[in-house]
């Protein structure tokens, strides 16, 4: 018939023809490298939008498929962008002398946090060494000398007027170390407790009322002798503040003349310690020259609690010294005291305690002034890390929280520190999937805030000259960085038909260059195994060949049910109300098509259409709907003067699991105008393909896929030239089959027809016309519709003489 002539595809039309002129080259060794992205203009603009407005807000989402390049490229591309701008600042943290549980944030030119941190060791070790010596030699030791004699001098003629009372009274005044004695006196012979009880009465009372008269004196006489240490210790600090403070000033303003100018938070600094240092300059004293004195009536002095080297170190959190240019930071475990730094802490008695010196940096710190890349997945996984991130990015400062990233397994903390924010200056870019983009778009409202710049990566780009050269150079710079051996141009010509396979499509190309650098490894084994010079045509159909079969084993299983009989698959002959559909198996992502036989009876009644797989909940809501447009198809066709006085029942036998899409609903459609019609279906044709209410043949996916499984199963049972698909003529431009295929369709051992219209599949499948609408409304004598017609005016008669039947019970 012409129809089925013309709706014959050729092999020509069953893959993608690269012009030649495309390919001006042997290898990709003749040919330059290619860093850039390939085909993503659009999100490339986008990027490039986005990193150039400074302005809060402004930071970027990459949306893509994984695979696809895009972390690589966008990092490539802001490391070429930050060699040009100017370094970011070192970022350090240091004991904050005014408020001690607020450590501080300080901001210093790229390499000068290091060095503070070197000086300020430096300094330390200084005042250890000269402030001892100061305080111990030299003139000092004359002035120390001075005070303590005037002390003594002091204390003594306080001990003799005390003496003088107590003697006055009989009583013996005897100093010991650190306190005083009284002892009652007898005749001039200094008592005991023992020989007071051995006394008169009398005696014992006298003696008794002159120690509670000398005791009146005894609180006077104390106080004055702690006021003569006050003054002593005072005297004492003063004069060796006096001599320590030239040292500590010529020390801290040399090293402070060095950062000159660079902010008024380093000048404090200097300020503060010189301050604390002048006050607290005993704790670079030792202990032991402490409490070697020579003033026998001076108590300990007061020793500072905190480690000197503790209390002046310097933490540097990001250190810039070999770095050049704006930072550029990829975050894979981006929690939220990865992001924004965290404390250490040490276990004490008290519990765990910490101090500025055990703050740890972000990934923010490390980042700013430049670049941070996060996936987005990543970031949503992480507790906390999400609002972490919004909460830096909204107020322009990395705030470090105490037991961030700690959950419930927060320590015990014997004190919370409370570190300054440090200014935050960064372009973040988060990479992540369009659900993911859009469930952030919809349902945070701070997200649209934050994240400005969609950069929409497409999964597939134009087959044009531009994209297919780019493409080869970058397989051949990838052949050169992972030692390959050469891409052959016969090679690239059969990538770039995988690639335009994996796209569905013969005008575009995946973008995914895993799937693309994956298969070209495969290959380079197999051209190194042959001896070969370059990468070739052959390698790449092998490494295609036995990816095939790696993932085969399901598909395998399903051909050897059907050709045991177990899945009852007819291929030859012709049958009334049957066809083969074909289902899509999709098992982690390796695709596979299979037979299905689709059965449909018809008889008198008013129950319309019945698909079985729905009434016993089988099918998914796209497969439903396409059940019901059948309805719709009949009654627009064939029930403009008549009621649809039939009942008919749709199934997929064996099929025991949830059929979901509308792929078959032609094939159903088209089993059932065969059972109303009586005209058989030839078995050796699989179809696919959805149907509207008009009766348009409408694509479908993985058409490639379902071809080829309904190729292999007609080969195993022997091809005779008669067997084949039928497809959407919409979904030609799809076809990139394998050459096994073509080559059979080249022989005339196997057919693929592409219709746009029930009535061409009708025709193809049963070699009748579908026939056309006549002016009075019948249709074209012996077609396919006129019998359709009439036997549906049949059914209708028979209601009418039977109208038991209208109800339509279970037969």
């Amino acid at each position: 018939m012409k129809i089925e002539k013309r709706s014959r595809l050729s092999p020509r039309d069953l893959t993608v023809t690269l012009p030649a002129r495309w390919m001006k080259f042997k290898t990709t060794a003749d040919l330059k490298r290619h860093d850039g992205m390939i085909g993503q203009d659009r999100a490339m603009r986008a990027v490039e939008v986005g990193l150039k407005i400074g302005t809060r807000g402004y930071n970027i989402f990459a949306v893509g498929e994984p695979g696809s390049g895009k972390t690589s490229t966008l990092v490539r591309m802001l490391k070429e962008r930050a060699k040009n701008q100017q370094a970011s600042q070192d970022v350090c943290y240091v004991y904050n002398f005014q408020s001690t549980d607020r450590p501080k944030p300080l901001l210093l030119p790229p390499g000068k946090g290091r060095a503070l941190a070197r000086e300020m060791e430096r300094v330390v070790g200084e005042l250890d060494r000269m402030i001892s010596r100061v305080l111990s030699e030299g003139t000092f030791g004359h002035i120390r000398a001075g005070i303590i004699a005037e002390t003594r001098r002091k204390v003594d003629n306080l001990n003799r007027r005390t003496s003088q009372i107590a003697k006055r009274l009989g009583l013996l005044l005897e100093e010991g170390e650190d306190h005083l004695r009284i002892i009652p006196m007898w005749k001039g012979e200094p008592l005991d407790e023992d020989n007071i009880g051995k006394l008169p009465q009398r005696a014992q009372k006298r003696i008794e009322a002159k120690m509670l008269e000398f005791q009146k004196n005894i609180d006077s006489f104390a106080y004055a002798r702690r006021q003569i240490e006050l003054d002593h210790d005072s005297r004492l600090l003063a004069a060796e503040v006096r001599a320590v403070s030239p040292l500590i000033k010529e020390l801290l303003g040399e090293v402070t003349s060095r950062y000159k100018g660079m902010g008024d938070d380093i000048r404090e600094y200097f300020e503060q310690v010189e301050e604390h240092v002048i006050q607290n300059h005993r704790v670079f004293v030792s202990r032991e020259e402490n409490n070697n004195e020579e003033n026998g009536c001076e108590e300990d002095r007061p020793i500072a609690d905190v480690d000197p080297r503790v209390l002046f170190h310097v933490n540097v959190l990001v250190d810039r010294t070999s770095e050049s240019g704006a930072p550029v930071v990829v975050e894979r475990v981006p929690a939220a005291s990865n992001l924004c730094g965290l404390f250490e802490y040490r276990e004490t008695s008290g519990g765990m305690v910490t101090d500025h010196t055990m703050i740890r940096s972000g990934a923010l710190h490390q980042a700013n002034g430049g670049y941070l890349v996060i996936q987005a997945g990543d970031l949503l996984s992480q507790e906390s890390a999400w609002n972490s991130l919004k909460r830096a990015l909204r107020h322009k400062e990395i705030r470090i929280e105490e037991g961030m990233g700690m959950g419930d397994s927060r320590p015990r903390l014997a004190g919370a520190l409370k570190p300054g924010a440090v200014p935050l200056n960064v372009k973040v870019i988060l990479i992540g999937s369009a659900e993911i983009y859009y469930v952030l778009k919809t349902e945070d409202e701070d997200f649209q805030r934050l994240f400005k710049i969609l950069a929409d990566f497409e999964t597939s780009m134009d087959r044009n000259e531009t994209n297919v050269m780019q493409l080869a150079q970058f397989a051949g710079q990838v052949c050169v960085e992972e030692d390959y051996l050469p891409l052959h141009r016969s090679g690239m010509v059969r990538i770039l038909e995988f690639a335009s396979r994996r796209a569905e499509n013969k005008y575009r190309l995946i973008t995914r260059r895993a799937e693309l650098l994956d298969l070209l490894a495969e290959a380079n084994m197999f051209a190194r195994a042959a001896r070969a010079r370059s990468i070739r045509e052959r390698d790449v159909e092998q490494a295609l060949v036995e990816t095939d079969l790696r993932y085969g084993s399901i598909s395998d299983a399903m051909e050897r049910e059907i050709e045991s009989g177990a899945i009852l698959i007819k291929t030859t002959g012709a049958t009334v109300g049957q066809i083969n559909g074909i289902a899509l198996y999709d098992v982690a992502g390796n695709l596979f098509g299979v037979p299905v036989r689709i059965t449909a009876r018809t008889y008198a009644g008013r129950r319309g259409v019945v698909n079985i797989d729905r009434e016993v909940a089988l099918s998914g809501a796209v497969h439903d709907k396409g059940a019901l447009i059948l309805i719709g198809y009949m009654g627009g066709r064939f029930a403009q003067k008549q009621t649809l006085g039939f009942s008919a029942s749709i199934t997929f036998e064996q099929s025991y699991d949830e059929i979901d899409g509308d792929s078959a609903s032609s094939s159903e459609l088209y089993a059932l105008l065969s059972s109303l019609s009586g005209c058989p279906i030839y078995q050796g044709i699989a179809v696919t393909g959805s149907v509207n209410q008009l009766g348009e043949i409408q694509p479908i996916g993985g058409v490639n896929d379902k071809i080829e499984g309904i190729y292999q199963i007609n080969k195993n049972r022997g091809l005779t030239g008669k067997e084949g698909v039928m497809i959407p003529a919409a979904n030609v431009r799809n076809l990139v089959l394998k050459r096994e295929v073509i080559d059979a369709v080249r022989k005339g051992e196997f057919n693929i027809w592409a219709v746009s219209s029930i009535d061409e599949g009708i025709e193809v499948l049963t070699g009748v016309a579908a026939g056309n609408r006549r002016k009075d409304g019948t249709w074209s004598p012996g077609s396919i519709n006129d019998r359709v017609q009439k036997r549906l005016t049949e059914l209708v008669e028979v209601i009418r003489d039977n109208p038991g039947m209208a109800l339509d019970r279970n037969l």
